[in-house]
C-alpha cells in the first residue's frame, strides 16, 4: 500500500470515527495543543488529497443510501451551505453540503469541505439561523484546517501506525459494519479524545462561525440560544439530545463567551426565511412520517406538513381534497401539489403549474423533476429531456435526477444517453467499475454529440485516475 493510500485510510477512519461517535460540534474536550490557531497545516496534507478524501466520504455515504437524495432538500442545504461559505475565510476550495437521514442530533464536517447535518438536527432547530449557525461552526472547522491539525497531532503521536487501523479503515470502505467493528477493536475509547476537537479549535471555530453566521444575514444570537437549548433539552422525548450532551458536555464558558460576542453584532434586523419551515416538515415527511409539526408554525405549514404525510402514504385522493395551497408561486407547495397531480395522471395540470416557475428559475432541480416527469407521462419525451438539459449538473446533483434522465433517454432510445446517465449517478456513489463500463457503452452508442462524447472520454480518464490512486 503506497503513502498515499496509507493516508487516505487514515482520513476514512477519521471520518468514520467522528461520525459514529458524534466527535464534531464537541461541547467541551481535553486540548490537543493544536499548532498556530488559524494558521495553516498542509504540510501533512496537500489539496489534491483533501479533495480526493472529501469526494470518497460523500460518495461512500451516498452509496449506502445514507443521506436523503430529495432533490428539494437537496438543493436547500445546498444553497444555505453556499450562502454561509460566501462570507467565511480561506474557502478557495469548494464545499459539498448534505443531509443525512440519521435522527441523532449532530453534524460533521471533515477533509474536503463535506459538512454533512443530520435530519435529527434540523428537526430540533427552530429557525434557519438556529440550522446556519451549526453549519457557520461547522465551516469554521474546515476552513482553520482543525482537521489537518488533529491528523498531524495523530501522527506526530504514532497514533496511526496500528495496521489495525489501515485494515479497518479500508474494509469500512466496502462494509461499513465491518470497518466499524475492526476500528474500535483497536482504537476504543482512546480514539475518541485523540480524533475529537479540543478547546481551542471549538472557541475558534464558535468565534469564526458566528462571524460568518452575521455576516450572512442571519440572526447571530441564534448560536448561542441553541446552545442553551442543548443544555435545557432533559425529558424522555429528547433521548439523542441527552446522549448528546452526556458525550459532550456543555461548558458554561462557552455558551456565556458566544452570548457576549453575538450581542456585539447588536439585534437581529432581518427577517427568517420562510423555506426553512417548509423544509423542516419535508425532512420530517422523509424521516419521521408518523411525526406532526409544531404548534407554533402558521396554518400553512400545517396543512403542507399533513398533506406530505399522506402524499407519503399514498392517500392522494385524501390529500388533494385536503390541501389548502393556494400560493402557487411557492415552490415547496407547487412542487408538492403538481407530484399529486402526477399520482393522479393529471399531467397537464402539473406542466400548467410548474411551467411559469421553471421559467422563473431555469435549472431549479426541485421544480425540474416533477416537471419533466410530467412531460415525461404526458407523452413529451422530447420536452422533458429539454427541461433536464437545463440543471447545472455537480457532484452534488440529487441521484433522483439521474434516475429521471435515464429514463426519459430510454424513452427518447437514445441509448448513449440512458447509459450516460447511469454511470453519472455510479460515478457519485463510488461504483467506478461500473460507471466506466456504462460510459464505454454510451461511447459506443450514436445518439450524443461531439461535446458530450469529449464529455465522456474526460469522465473516463477521472476514473482510470481514481482507479490507479487506490491500487
Amino acid at each position: 500500500m503506497n503513502k498515499r493510500n496509507k493516508l487516505a485510510a487514515f482520513f476514512c477512519c477519521l471520518f468514520l470515527l467522528s461520525n459514529n461517535v458524534k466527535a464534531e460540534l464537541n461541547l467541551e474536550l481535553p486540548d490537543l495543543n493544536l499548532p498556530d490557531i488559524g494558521g495553516s497545516s498542509g504540510h501533512y496534507i496537500s489539496a489534491v488529497q483533501e479533495a480526493e478524501t472529501g469526494l470518497k466520504v460523500l460518495r461512500g455515504l451516498r452509496a449506502r443510501g445514507a443521506l436523503i437524495e430529495n432533490p428539494e432538500v437537496n438543493l436547500w442545504i445546498r444553497s444555505l451551505g453556499n450562502k454561509l461559505t460566501t462570507r467565511a475565510p480561506n474557502t478557495a476550495a469548494p464545499f459539498h453540503f448534505a443531509v443525512a437521514k440519521n435522527l441523532s442530533v449532530n453534524a460533521f464536517a471533515t477533509l474536503g469541505g463535506v459538512v454533512v447535518v443530520n435530519a435529527g438536527l434540523i428537526l430540533r432547530s427552530d429557525s434557519e439561523s438556529e440550522l446556519a449557525a451549526v453549519m457557520s461552526h461547522e465551516i469554521a472547522h474546515v476552513t482553520q484546517r482543525h482537521i489537518q491539525r488533529i491528523i498531524a497531532d495523530a501522527e506526530k503521536n504514532k497514533f496511526a501506525t496500528g495496521a489495525a487501523l489501515v485494515v479497518g479503515a479500508l474494509a469500512a470502505t466496502q462494509d461499513s459494519e465491518a470497518g466499524v467493528a475492526i476500528l474500535n477493536t483497536a482504537l476504543a475509547a482512546t480514539a475518541h479524545k485523540q480524533l475529537s476537537f479540543g478547546r481551542s479549535a471549538e472557541a475558534e471555530a464558535d468565534r469564526v462561525g458566528l462571524r460568518i453566521l452575521a455576516s450572512a444575514g442571519f440572526n447571530p444570537q441564534a448560536m448561542p440560544s441553541f446552545l442553551q437549548k442543548l443544555e435545557q433539552y432533559d425529558d424522555t422525548n429528547t433521548a439523542s439530545i441527552r446522549e448528546f450532551l452526556q458525550n459532550h458536555p456543555l461548558s458554561v464558558k462557552r455558551v456565556a463567551d458566544t452570548t457576549t460576542r453575538a450581542k456585539k453584532y447588536g439585534a437581529f434586523k432581518g427577517r427568517e426565511n420562510i423555506s426553512y419551515l417548509y423544509m423542516r416538515e419535508k425532512v420530517r415527511a422523509l424521516t419521521t412520517p408518523n411525526s406532526s409539526a409544531p404548534n407554533n408554525v402558521s396554518e400553512n405549514i400545517k396543512n403542507y406538513s399533513t398533506v406530505l404525510k399522506l402524499k407519503q402514504r399514498g392517500a392522494y385522493d385524501q390529500a388533494l381534497q385536503t390541501s389548502k395551497i393556494k400560493n402557487t408561486r411557492n415552490i415547496s407547495e407547487a412542487v408538492l401539489l403538481a407530484e399529486l397531480y402526477i399520482k393522479k395522471r393529471q399531467y397537464q395540470k402539473a406542466i400548467a403549474l410548474l411551467n411559469p416557475l421553471v421559467k422563473i428559475y431555469p435549472g431549479n432541480e426541485a421544480i425540474s423533476a416533477p416537471l419533466a416527469q410530467a412531460y415525461m407521462s404526458s407523452g413529451n419525451i422530447n420536452q422533458a429531456w429539454r427541461v433536464l438539459e437545463e440543471i447545472n449538473v455537480s457532484e452534488q446533483t440529487s441521484l433522483e435526477i439521474f434516475e429521471i434522465k435515464q429514463e426519459v433517454a430510454r424513452l427518447m432510445r437514445n441509448n448513449s444517453l440512458a447509459y450516460r446517465a447511469v454511470a453519472e449517478r455510479s460515478i457519485r456513489t463510488g461504483r467506478y467499475k461500473s460507471a466506466e463500463l456504462q460510459l464505454r457503452q454510451a461511447i459506443k452508442f450514436p445518439g450524443s454529440s461531439i461535446t458530450e462524447l469529449q464529455e465522456m472520454q474526460q469522465m473516463l480518464v477521472n476514473i482510470r485516475s481514481i482507479k490507479k490512486d487506490q491500487k
